[in-house]
């Protein structure tokens, strides 16, 4: 392939205006195996294949793909790629800008993978998930329907630019997830547990859905069975776990932190952000507890990169400081908008035929250091005299500029006197993403970070992002619950 992308960027590069060429030739294997009440249910393989070809012209940019690997077609498909950067170039703009200074890399990088999923039998992994379905609805006529699934998706990208990079990296992302729907006298509860990082089927092993599976069982019978309301209109101490902590991360922090939304650019699924750019460096997002975090770059994580698609290798970015904000996700481009003299890392297509765009990877909310904060969860709770702990996600609202939100958890539990006294459902709570943060009254030195496999964000090519998000158990004071 680098013979043709060298042909494919010497087609062009010779041109007037001609800055700069992007050659990525992607590959993807996907395989899923689904089992619902005992029976295959949806389960595939798919595999594809393409190149793209980015180019900026006078400071604007062109784009084309195909996933015809002959020489011809990826000529072809640079010089369509040069004649839409000519045609978006005569488009009246705004600010003119050059890209973001980035080294160029020679490399070739492939996540740590023990067990690869590709490599093993089809049967021996449906029968794992199928015999994990099976538990989770056995013995019992409360469970009325219950899933389990196994997923891979081998990305492996070959990426050129014409500065001088060559990078290959291979990102296998793997998961399982369970889930279990009870219904009981006031109708169902689902309870739900997943895994999803990159990586091999070891993960997959050391997820266990087999006890994952009686976890689901039996708390969705306590959901639908046992378990109370949620108090109705109920303001006081919320403990959240590192699972819900990263969805809260990933709405009222992760997204209004894109600086496309922020500069206009983007404005699909809940619109644009407050975070703007007078506020960088000043605003008080929240307490001096308060100190998030991205980082592509931890092993392991779903969204761990060594190198984005525009060839700017990853690294450790502060978001928010001791409560203060202090950084936007970027790519090159928007990076050099507003002066940074780096991209964060955060440029990533979906497939090969996908502009890249800015996504999140991972961000996470850091954990005390040294003897600061509380041990784990149970001394955390043993510290509360009264208040509602939250466990997983269930549903959630935010706003177009995504600063008031409400969220609700699959499960939780009473806090009385520092212990647990009751199992409780349908937890509701909302705030004003300031003001939640600023009520930060506790966190672990415990931690866990969670991946989520189906960020939405492009219009009107969605395109879906791999991110992980998490970081300790959290304490928040006077937080509004049991919304009606």
């Amino acid at each position: 392939m680098e013979d043709y992308a060298d042909l494919a960027i010497k087609s062009i590069s010779d041109n007037q205006g001609f800055q700069l060429a992007q050659v990525r030739f992607v590959n993807i294997r996907q395989e899923n195996i689904n089992y619902r009440m005992g029976l295959p249910f949806q389960s595939n393989r798919s595999f594809s294949q393409g190149v793209a070809v980015r180019v900026r012209a006078n400071n604007a940019w062109g784009f084309a793909a195909t996933n015809l690997l002959d020489k011809e077609s990826i000529i072809s498909t640079a010089k369509n790629a040069w004649k839409i950067a000519l045609a978006s170039a005569n488009v009246p703009r705004g600010q003119q800008v050059t890209l973001a200074e980035e080294p160029t890399y020679k490399d070739e990088y492939s996540v740590r993978i023990d067990k690869d999923p590709f490599k093993m039998d089809f049967e021996e992994k449906a029968s794992i998930v199928q015999d994990a379905n099976k538990l989770s609805f056995s013995e019992t006529d409360l469970v009325r329907d219950s899933m389990a699934s196994y997923n891979a998706r081998d990305l492996n990208i070959h990426f050129f630019s014409s500065d001088g990079s060559d990078i290959k990296q291979r990102i296998l992302m793997i998961g399982a997830d369970i889930s279990a729907i009870a219904v009981g006298t006031e109708g169902p509860q689902r309870r739900a547990m997943d895994m999803n990082m990159t990586g091999g089927w070891e993960l997959v092993e050391q997820f266990d859905l087999m006890k994952q599976a009686e976890l689901v069982k039996r708390e969705s019978i306590e959901l639908a069975t046992k378990a109370e309301k949620c108090p109705k209109d109920y303001k006081g101490t919320l403990i959240l776990d590192p699972w819900q902590l990263g969805l809260q991360i990933h709405e009222s922090t992760g997204h209004p932190t894109e600086l496309d939304r922020v500069l206009g650019y983007e404005a699909d699924f809940a619109g644009t952000s407050w975070m703007t750019t007078d506020k960088l460096g000043n605003l008080q997002y929240g307490n001096e507890l308060v100190n998030i975090t991205q980082d592509a770059t931890i092993p392991g994580i779903l969204g761990h990169i060594k190198y984005d698609d525009e060839g700017v290798l990853a690294r450790r970015v502060p978001i928010v400081k001791e409560g203060i904000f202090v950084g936007y996700q970027t790519d090159r481009e928007h990076a050099s908008l507003i002066g940074q003299e780096r991209s964060t890392g955060n440029s990533r297509a979906d497939n090969y035929n996908d502009v890249p765009i800015i996504r999140m990877n991972s961000m996470n909310l850091d954990a005390p250091t040294g003897d600061e904060g509380f041990k784990d969860i149970d001394e955390l709770i043993a510290d509360t005299k009264d208040g509602i702990y939250g466990i997983r996600y269930k549903s959630h609202s935010i706003d177009d500029k995504r600063l008031n939100f409400q969220f609700s958890t699959q499960i939780g539990y009473k806090i009385e006197k520092g212990e647990i006294v009751k199992t409780l459902k349908n937890i509701s709570y909302q705030g004003i993403t300031p003001e939640f943060w600023g009520s930060v009254s506790g966190l672990t030195r415990e931690f866990e970070l969670h991946g989520h496999p189906n960020c939405g964000k492009g219009a009107p090519n969605m395109q879906t992002g791999y991110v992980t998000h998490g970081g300790p158990w959290t304490r928040f004071e006077n937080v509004h619950m049991g919304i009606a």
